[in-house]
């Protein structure tokens, strides 16, 4: 039986996008929890999909007593802001200074920029490391698009990365972590810790283990540490990071430096073999898109699914461009769906003037593609205040909140607005407001991949469609100016 300490703090920061993102992105109840402190982590994240509420139980089963420090997270959005980060640093170590621990447990995305430390993580762990020691060790889990750098990979004693793309399996790496605990413990001075970076960025899209060559990738993981006995991650990195480290790589931890380094070969050549098949992926245009979903939809018996990935709020951009609603209008689509669009504004007018009544515009008003808005006569057909509970398995939560939400209509395309900002996951987050998604012919979701946790069940074809946004699908439409030398821009860049 040991005494760990718990705790976590996660943000995956697009830099291209200008506006910082505050302590309040991380208090803001939403898609999940906001910020908790001490024991309130027991009562709120318990049984949620979250790597550390998989520790928790898996540890408890165990015996070890656990010390609950802090946890907060933010939606992906901008740099994160110096007072934000040194808030949410001291939220974890103040309450464990003078703590006597057996080890630290920490969940972390891997891919947080701040104003001061391009590589956040790896600080709020040296930091960590300087408080309590160096024999005291820190296991802790990954998103599998952290942007991992040497410092990151190595000063902690053992990390585990998400397997899944929609992460279905983010409570399993806090369970995995727990499972692992105590080999970590026996390795001792003998421990080995492998590192890898790949030398090319893999579009966000391409990262989904629904499809190949991903889905293939993270299968093999489980080959490779049963034959070495390693513990295996592999990062698809988060492109829309100007950091040094951004992109792919491959993390080995094991008794021996030799099985650890023969466990990260064996994956980071896989990753490499697989380049030309991420380089195939090929997403269409906003206007083919659509154009190829009307008439898919003429013959198909299910929703025919459009993902619009560059305006996707799960890597920061805003989720309120128009792209694709005015293409949907301008080729005349009929029973057609599309959400989250976050406009907080559209939805308060929408509860105003109330269901029947109509407002002149939707989204609109901010910078960077796709802020042209959606003019017209915009019929009130629907109304809630955004909560819900939702089933699907990327998040399983027990509450969301969109805040005031509203469906409008305008000739034979619907819009869900809501008011806090988040990525369409679970079919309630249309059906609690009474519309299904099944019943819709051409469905549009401000998503890259997540929303197929609640949505490939009911898809007759997903089409990754390319509307203006702030998340180019191809890394090299990006203005890198800080990444590292010789690090091509997309798969076979």
């Amino acid at each position: 039986m040991a005494r760990i300490a718990i705790a976590g703090f996660l943000h995956e920061t697009n830099t291209f996008v200008p506006a910082l993102t505050e302590w309040e992105a991380f208090a803001q109840e939403g898609a999940w929890p906001g910020a908790v402190t001490g024991e309130d982590i027991f009562t709120r994240l318990a049984g949620l999909n979250l790597g550390i509420a998989g520790f928790m139980e898996e540890a408890t089963k165990r015996n070890h007593v656990l010390l609950p420090l802090a946890w907060a997270m933010a939606q992906p959005s901008g740099v994160v802001s110096h007072a934000a980060f040194e808030r949410g640093v001291a939220a974890i170590l103040d309450p464990l200074k003078g703590q006597r621990v057996d080890a630290v447990y920490i969940e972390l995305h891997g891919a947080m920029v701040t104003e001061h430390y391009d590589d956040a993580e790896a600080e709020l762990l040296r930091r960590l490391r300087a408080q309590i020691g160096p024999h005291i060790p820190i296991l802790g889990t990954l998103d599998l698009h952290a942007n991992v750098s040497r410092d990151l990979a190595l000063i902690p004693d053992f990390l585990t990365s998400y397997r899944t793309y929609p992460h279905t399996d983010w409570g399993l790496s806090g369970t995995r972590a727990a499972l692992w605990f105590e080999r970590v413990m026996e390795w001792g001075v003998t421990a080995g810790k492998a590192f890898r970076q790949a030398p090319f960025l893999v579009p966000v899209t391409t990262g989904c283990t629904y499809t190949e060559p991903s889905g293939g990738l993270y299968r093999l993981i489980e080959t490779i540490e049963a034959e070495t006995g390693a513990a295996l991650s592999l990062n698809m990195g988060f492109p829309p990071a100007d950091i040094a480290d951004v992109g792919p790589s491959v993390l080995a931890y094991a008794a021996s430096q030799a099985s650890a380094d023969e466990a990260a070969d064996r994956l980071f050549a896989a990753l490499l073999a697989a380049e030309s098949g991420f380089a195939a992926h090929q997403p269409r245009a906003v206007h083919e898109a659509v154009g190829y979903a009307m008439q898919r939809a003429v013959s198909a018996s299910k929703p025919v699914i459009l993902a619009d990935t560059q305006d996707n709020p799960g890597a920061g951009s805003p989720s309120n461009t128009t792209g694709l609603i005015n293409e949907l209008l301008a080729q005349g689509a009929d029973h057609a769906l599309v959400g989250i669009l976050h406009d907080p504004d559209a939805a308060r007018k929408a509860h105003e003037v109330g269901i029947g009544g109509e407002i002149d515009r939707l989204g609109g008003g901010g910078t960077g593609p796709g802020q042209e808005p959606a003019r017209g006569a915009w019929r009130v057909t629907a109304l809630s205040d955004g909560r819900f509970n939702g089933t699907a398995p990327m998040l399983r939560n027990k509450h969301s909140s969109m805040g005031p939400t509203a469906i409008v209509k305008q000739g034979g395309v619907e819009v869900l607005l809501a008011s806090i900002r988040q990525q369409p996951i679970h079919l309630e987050t249309f059906s609690h407001i009474g519309r299904d998604p099944r019943g819709v012919s051409i469905l549009g979701l401000k998503s890259s991949a997540h929303f197929r946790a609640g949505f490939q069940a009911i898809a007759e074809e997903i089409i990754v469609c390319l509307a203006p946004g702030d998340n180019p699908e191809d890394p090299a439409a990006l203005p890198f100016k800080k990444i590292r030398k010789g690090l091509r821009l997309k798969p076979q860049g």
